[in-house]
């Protein structure tokens, strides 16, 4: 049983959104309308042009993004602009080493830490690399596959990482959805580790579905849930998507 089925019925959802997909303007407002339906973090990527971890609808629209020629500092304004707003709101910065490394590591942290924003995801830039230890103002999360032998996973659950991200299968953003068996394991290791009560998971990858929001949620804290918020803004019918989700 997760933390969140413990304390509230309500599920617990980490959205995810391309800063300037469709515009910039659009997706700070789909960011407010996250929030407004109740999401517990606010999942907010800088698009990259080659984002490899992700699936097509996720490519479209950071190709998309792209091609207006959205900036990393364009996208930490609107940060900016939606902590201004909504101080209390989780908030998690989802990015491609690339565009971190030539903004500037350090700079970059600095920046996250003036935000209120404690946990970066780089899926290219692996969470004990020299590179991160640059800055203790933010905690890298670990992307983690179902097959992280134990003692990689040992050796994770020993540095300061306090949210971990699994991967539902071995498969990108937006494919179909299916929970590895070997999860449970990894879940149970990490609830199990020292100041494991501190510590959280969410599953993403392929979930669609308010029913596989429920599954996710009945192991780990967090369903994190990406393309189908995207398609469904295509589609015209975000509201009723999150509505149902949160419904779950």
């Amino acid at each position: 049983m997760s933390k969140q089925s413990m304390y509230s019925s309500r599920p617990a959802l980490m959205a995810h959104l391309v800063l300037g997909y469709p515009d910039l303007a659009a997706s700070i407002q789909t960011a407010e309308t996250y929030i407004a339906a109740g999401v517990q973090i606010l999942e907010l990527q800088i698009p990259f042009s080659h984002p490899t971890a992700d699936g097509p609808v996720i490519t479209q629209a950071c190709q998309e993004a792209t091609r207006q020629g959205v900036t990393i500092e364009d996208c930490l304004e609107a940060m900016a602009q939606i902590r201004a707003k909504y101080p209390e709101q989780e908030i998690m910065v989802m990015s491609y080493l690339n565009r971190v490394y030539h903004y500037g590591y350090a700079k970059f942290a600095a920046t996250m830490a003036k935000l209120g924003i404690r946990h970066v995801i780089i899926p290219d830039l692996p969470v004990d690399a020299p590179l991160t230890q640059q800055s203790s103002d933010i905690t890298l999360v670990p992307v983690l596959a179902a097959n992280v032998s134990n003692s990689r996973l040992d050796q994770l659950l020993n540095a300061n990482h306090d949210f971990f991200y699994l991967m539902s299968d071995f498969k990108i953003t937006g494919s179909g959805f299916s929970l590895h068996p070997r999860l449970k394991e990894i879940i149970q290791r990490i609830r199990q580790s020292e100041n494991g009560a501190q510590r959280r998971t969410g599953i993403g990858f392929g979930i669609s579905t308010p029913e596989q929001v429920r599954l996710v949620n009945q192991e780990a804290d967090v369903a994190i849930v990406g393309s189908a918020l995207i398609n469904a803004q295509k589609n015209g019918h975000l509201n009723t998507f999150l509505q149902d989700i949160m419904a779950a």
